[in-house]
């Protein structure tokens, strides 16, 4: 039985400084904190800024709701090399109903290689740890000029042979305004009970998104984005351009401001985005760079097929 509990010691200790460092390097102090990467490399290259523009399956990463809008159904996947050893993946597919939209997707992190410490902070064994979310998402048209919809999240956290499992919802909605070319959108995403990790319970990043994009003309988008994260009292302002060539060649640039001078958090770190689109036929190839912790980058790559 001791023996026992001083496994659970180290790896509690482990564990924590684990999930303290994925805390800190990918997305800042809650439980499951992958969830507010967001997948698509077009987000990355926005800023974030994609709760009233969001068009293809990265929609369940940020507003729900954009599923009632997507044209064609879709299997889109993200891989993301975050700092090393550590990497972000997500496969999606979507399709489209007599009534509204389903999208079925997966998140995943994983990081390998890991040392463990003891309860003296002594090394011990090497072990690996990695996240998932399986998401489970519809949306439907409310009105000629609003949509709606709900996505509902397992999550499983694992470290070593220790793990946490819960659950979260996301709801959003999305409008059409008036205005030729301006939409907007708001989502309450992560909803859901604290997800317990051997004797320790931590909320999930809940948040409150509110957007806004707007097409000047045809090929030129701007779009802003407030995201309040309720538990853990911050603001984030996210702003994103994208210019188009005959819609199928994309530039794009964006910028996050958390507050936060010096962030080492890859969601916490003000500073600008780039990337690229090609578009050809029912094919989307996307590319972004966002920079964090002054000398890290993080580098990300979609593929989207339509049909």
């Amino acid at each position: 039985m001791r023996g026992d509990k001083m496994k659970g010691g180290n790896l509690f200790i482990s564990g924590f400084l684990l999930l303290s460092l994925n805390s800190a390097v990918l997305a800042g102090g809650a439980t499951a904190s992958f969830l507010k990467i967001g997948s698509g490399a077009r987000s990355f290259g926005l800023g974030g800024a994609l709760a009233s523009v969001a068009d293809d399956i990265n929609t369940l990463s940020y507003n729900p709701a954009g599923l009632a809008s997507l044209k064609k159904s879709e299997i889109g996947f993200t891989r993301a090399e975050l700092m090393e050893d550590i990497s972000y993946n997500f496969l999606g597919y979507s399709r489209n109903l007599t009534v509204g939209a389903i999208g079925v997707g997966v998140d995943y992190l994983s990081q390998s290689s890991i040392e463990g410490r003891g309860v003296n902070r002594e090394v011990t064994n090497k072990f690996g740890a990695s996240d998932i979310a399986i998401n489970l998402a519809y949306g439907q048209r409310l009105t000629a000029m609003s949509d709606i919809g709900i996505n509902f999240k397992y999550i499983n956290s694992r470290i070593a042979d220790e793990s946490a499992n819960g659950w979260a919802l996301d709801a959003g909605w999305r409008y059409k305004m008036p205005v030729k070319g301006l939409n907007i959108g708001f989502a309450v995403q992560n909803l859901g009970p604290k997800m317990k990790f051997i004797d320790e319970r931590s909320s999930l990043p809940l948040s409150v998104r509110f957007g806004a994009g707007y097409k000047i003309v045809d090929n030129i988008l701007l779009a802003f984005d407030v995201n309040r994260r309720i538990n853990e009292k911050k603001t984030v302002f996210c702003f994103g351009s994208e210019y188009s060539v005959f819609n199928s060649f994309f530039i794009r640039a964006g910028y996050i401001n958390s507050g936060v001078s010096g962030a080492i958090s890859l969601a916490d770190y003000s500073g600008f985005k780039a990337g690229f689109g090609i578009k050809l036929r029912n094919l989307n190839l996307d590319y972004a760079i966002t920079p964090f912790s002054g000398i890290r980058k993080a580098q990300i790559l979609s593929l989207g097929v339509g049909f």
